[in-house]
C-alpha cells in the first residue's frame, strides 16, 4: 500500500514538472520581421523588440514585476538580450531592471547619465557593472541593428532639465517601411526640442508619451509624428487619472487607433515591414484595427447599463466579463446605455 502511494506521488511530481517545463517554454505565435510586445506591467512601461531572434528589452516596471517581466521572456524563449534600454531612472521604469541583467545573458545596456541616486537606480548600474554589461551613453542619432530591424536614438537633445522625465531615451524602431516611436515619459520641452532640432519623428506606432498624461503629446509633436496606431501603458485606477483626458482627446480628433495596456493587458504588435498588425491579452474585448478606432475611452456594464469613462471610480469593479467597450459616445447611447452620473462621460 506505501509502495502504491509512493508511485502515486512520484507520478504527479513527475507530472507537475512536465507541466512547468511546458509553462517555461511556451509562447504564443507571432510571425513577423519585428514585433513589439508592449507588456502589462501596470502603472509602468516595459517594451521588448524582437526581430529575428534578436532581442531589445526598454524598461521593466517597477521592481515588483520583475518576476512577470522575467517570466515573460522565458515564456517568448528569450535567453540573451542585445540591448537594453533604460529610459530614465524613474522606479516605474527601471526597478525590474536589475533582475533581468542578474537573469539573462545582457551584451549592451543604453541610457542618458543623470544625477540619479536613488537605490532603486543604483542597483541597476551595480548590476550592469557586476555583469560586465557594455554601457552605452545615449547619444542623438546613433543607430544600431538588431536581427531584419534597426532603432535610433532620437532625444533627448538637452543634457539639464528640471525632471528625470525629459531625460528619457527617445527611440525609433524601423523595419521595413514601418516604425515605431518610444518615447518614455519624455514631455513637451523634449517634444519641441526634437521638431525644433529637425528630428524625423513620423512612425507608424507611437508609444505615447509618460503613461498619456497631459504633460506630453502636445499637438504639433502629434501632428510631427503622424501615427496610425497608439499604445497608452499605464495601469487600470491609477492614482495619477492617466491616460488623461485632453491626451485622449488629441488622440481622437486625429482619428488614431489606440490600444491600452489597463484596458487590453499585453498588447503586440507585428510588422512584415510593410504592415502592423495587433493582438492583446483580454480576448474578451473586441478591438478592430482601423483607422477610426479611438481610444476605448467608454467602458459599459452589460448589467447596469451604464457606461463611464475608463478613468472613472465607478468602473472599477465591473468584472471582465460584464464590461463592453464603446468607440464613440453616441455609440454607447445608441446600444440602450446610459451615462454615469460621477464622470458623465
Amino acid at each position: 500500500m506505501i509502495k502504491k502511494i509512493l508511485s502515486l506521488f512520484i507520478c504527479i511530481a513527475v507530472v507537475l514538472s512536465l507541466c512547468s517545463c511546458s509553462f517555461l517554454s511556451a509562447r504564443t505565435s507571432y510571425e513577423g520581421d519585428l514585433i513589439a510586445h508592449f507588456i502589462d506591467v501596470g502603472q509602468g512601461d516595459c517594451i521588448l523588440l524582437e526581430s529575428q531572434d534578436d532581442f531589445v528589452l526598454i524598461d521593466a516596471g517597477e521592481a515588483e514585476y520583475s518576476a512577470t517581466v522575467c517570466q515573460y521572456l522565458k515564456n517568448n524563449d528569450v535567453s540573451s538580450i542585445d540591448y537594453v534600454i533604460a529610459t530614465h531612472p524613474h522606479s516605474d521604469h527601471c526597478g525590474g531592471l536589475t533582475e533581468v541583467i542578474e537573469t539573462f545573458s545582457v551584451d549592451n545596456f543604453i541610457t542618458v547619465e543623470t544625477d540619479q541616486q536613488t537605490k532603486t537606480w543604483l542597483n541597476v548600474l551595480y548590476a550592469v557593472d557586476n555583469n560586465n554589461v557594455n554601457y552605452i551613453d545615449a547619444k542623438v542619432h546613433s543607430t544600431y541593428t538588431f536581427g531584419n530591424s534597426s532603432f535610433e536614438i532620437m532625444g533627448p537633445y538637452g543634457k539639464s532639465y528640471e525632471g528625470y522625465n525629459d531625460y528619457s531615451v527617445v527611440v525609433k524602431a524601423e523595419c521595413g517601411n514601418t516604425s515605431f516611436l518610444l518615447t518614455g515619459d519624455a514631455e513637451k520641452k523634449v517634444e519641441h526640442e526634437m521638431i525644433e532640432n529637425g528630428a524625423d519623428l513620423s512612425a507608424d506606432v507611437l508609444k505615447v508619451g509618460h503613461h498619456g498624461s497631459s504633460t506630453s503629446s502636445c499637438n504639433e509633436f502629434l501632428d510631427a509624428v503622424d501615427p496610425s496606431y497608439a499604445v497608452i501603458m499605464c495601469g487600470m485606477y491609477n492614482d495619477y487619472g492617466h491616460p488623461h483626458v485632453e491626451t485622449i482627446n488629441s488622440l481622437n480628433a486625429r482619428n488614431i487607433a489606440t490600444y491600452r495596456t489597463d484596458i487590453l493587458g499585453t498588447v503586440v504588435a507585428v510588422s512584415d515591414g510593410s504592415n502592423i498588425e495587433f493582438f492583446y491579452d483580454n480576448e474578451e474585448i473586441s478591438v478592430t484595427t482601423s483607422k477610426n478606432d479611438t481610444s476605448l475611452s467608454y467602458i459599459g456594464n452589460k448589467n447596469s447599463r451604464k457606461f463611464h469613462l475608463s478613468s472613472c471610480s465607478g468602473a472599477k469593479d465591473i468584472k471582465k466579463k460584464n464590461r463592453v467597450i464603446f468607440d464613440k459616445r453616441e455609440e454607447a447611447i445608441n446600444n440602450g446605455y446610459t451615462p454615469c452620473k460621477t464622470c458623465n462621460p
